[in-house]
């Protein structure tokens, strides 16, 4: 790539950055998802819209950055624990739901005329569902902790998990098609072997080596071992034949029950957004509006059977495992709509040839309709459920069959509640958890791991990371805090806790540690309540002495 393309690019990326900036507080404030708007993007700056965008080609391979980014968060924070009690209706649930759409949209692909590779590419873009608009819009309505929210994270995993086994069969297509089942099974069996010893391996390994950087106390050593492990990893798995995203949600896996997969999953998540937002304009850089215009009624077609057989596939099996109408039905609801990683699969379907430019942008703008039509499904669980049960006779003779009553029951195991959150567990940091701790729960937040083992000794909360980073307040439950102190150095640390905080919880007590009666001003501007001077209390106490 000579200068002049390398400038193309660069004016490219930046053309995609600022008009997604813009069109997504547009989509924010009519409340819609953002992904949507970025998807608009790709087709008003594309091929078939302004034609803005020159290197089309570079652009989507930046994109698949973004893709392995996302998977690899995904890989970081799966955990088994997740499942919890409700493991029946999540495993077998999930595999039902899957098996169901890909079938029963196979069935009416090939019934229409679609070859067998268009058929099942997209019965397994229906058969999953959006994990970062669900969690997005349940995480807003404050449902998380919800019975039918945990069913929809567990079904949202297993999804997770599927598509990495879809991929895997897209990516050897051609294979099955020149009949080399023996060739493919012999890939699928290497391919498994491979996987399972650099999963062994690395599970073993692979901490080990990102516990010695830790130590290092360097962020920036940290930030780009994460990404050269996400990435570098990511392509050997490709060289051996299978898909990057795969290779980084193994990754991600292998780091899952380290110490410090939080403070990996909050350091990564703003490279990953950035290039998850080049990936959905990428996918808007394929869409014709032509084509669009001239097959909608196969779009609503798509948008209907989808939607329908996914909230049959979903409410069903949640209702069939025991738990009651109303959980089943806001199963159903939130379930419908037609996730991001479908968008992988329609490209990969496209690119190898596998799905019309027709057919691709008729079934991405179903994806695009059943999204936007999500928060409004959510919304309206509530209504559908009491018109099910009031109006149809099915309805009124379910209401007397025997089921869990759970739908409103909520996990406060662990939950927290006028807590201390306490920055920098130093020699202040500590004396003041020790002094604490029997009045309040103490979570404490340090980026020092060699402190853990001391924290983990005296058996209190915490979280591995820095202060600024405000997914880690989150999971101290910030929102929820009575009172946060900042006992680290760095004014600037401080500062932006100190915002965060405030935007989380308005009413919460900011108690700070100062170096001078500037940094005290400053940090009572920003809205620190209360900002201690080690020396002017010492001073005082000489003073008291001396007058004494």
């Amino acid at each position: 790539m000579d200068h002049s393309d390398s400038m193309t690019l660069i004016i490219d990326i930046v053309i995609i950055i600022s008009a997604s900036f813009l069109f997504g507080i547009f989509a924010h404030k009519l409340k819609q998802s953002v992904i949507i708007a970025y998807i608009f993007v790709g087709i008003l700056v594309g091929p078939h819209g302004l034609g803005l965008i020159n290197m089309v080609g570079e652009v989507n391979s930046l994109a698949e950055i973004g893709v392995a980014l996302l998977m690899f968060v995904i890989g970081v924070e799966f955990k088994f624990s997740h499942v919890g009690r409700i493991w029946k209706i999540i495993i077998f649930g999930g595999i039902f739901q899957i098996t169901f759409v890909m079938a029963s949209v196979y069935a009416i692909s090939i019934s229409i005329g679609y070859t067998t590779f268009s058929a099942v590419i997209l019965g397994m873009v229906g058969a999953i569902s959006s994990t970062m608009l669900v969690v997005k819009i349940l995480t807003e309505k404050r449902e998380m902790n919800l019975l039918h929210s945990r069913i929809m994270v567990g079904l949202l995993i297993i999804q997770d998990l599927a598509v990495v086994i879809m991929v895997f069969f897209i990516i050897n297509f051609e294979q099955i098609a020149k009949g080399n089942t023996l060739d493919f099974l012999k890939v699928l069996g290497i391919s498994i072997a491979a996987v399972a010893a650099i999963v062994i391996i690395g599970r073993k390994l692979l901490p080990k080596v990102m516990y010695l950087i830790v130590k290092m106390k360097s962020k920036e050593m940290f930030l780009l071992s994460i990404f050269s492990f996400s990435i570098g990893i990511s392509v050997t798995t490709h060289l051996l034949g299978l898909s990057i995203s795969l290779g980084a949600f193994i990754v991600g896996f292998m780091l899952s029950e380290a110490e410090y997969n939080r403070e990996i999953s909050a350091q990564i998540r703003p490279l990953k957004d950035i290039f998850i937002v080049i990936f959905f304009v990428s996918v808007g850089l394929f869409i014709d509006p032509k084509i669009i215009l001239n097959d909608i009624p196969m779009v609503f077609f798509i948008v209907t059977i989808m939607m329908f057989g996914k909230f049959i596939a979903c409410a069903l099996p949640t209702w069939v495992f025991g738990y009651d109408g109303k959980t089943a039905v806001k199963v159903g609801m939130g379930m419908m709509q037609i996730g991001e990683f479908s968008f992988v699969m329609l490209t990969m379907g496209k690119q190898h040839g596998y799905l019309s430019s027709s057919l691709f942008s008729s079934t991405t703008a179903a994806a695009l309709i059943s999204i936007m039509l999500t928060p409004l499904a959510i919304n309206q669980a509530d209504r559908v459920h009491r018109f099910f049960t009031k109006s149809l006779p099915l309805g009124k003779l379910l209401r007397h069959i025997p089921h869990y009553k759970l739908a409103n029951k909520k996990e406060n195991k662990d939950k927290l509640e006028g807590h201390v959150i306490i920055c920098g567990f130093g020699r202040s940091g500590s004396t003041v958890a020790k002094a604490l701790d029997k009045t309040y729960d103490v979570v404490i937040i340090d980026h020092d791991i060699q402190k853990l083992e001391k924290i983990k000794q005296l058996n209190y909360k915490y979280q591995y990371g820095d202060a600024i980073n405000h997914h880690l307040l989150i999971k101290a439950s910030i929102a929820t805090a009575q009172i946060l102190i900042l006992t680290i150095p760095d004014i600037n640390a401080k500062s932006i806790a100190t915002r965060y905080a405030k935007v989380y919880n308005p009413e919460i007590e900011v108690i700070a540690r100062g170096r001078s009666e500037a940094e005290k001003g400053e940090l009572q501007q920003i809205g620190v309540d209360h900002v201690i001077i080690p020396q002017t209390l010492e001073a005082v106490e000489i003073i008291g002495k001396v007058m004494t």
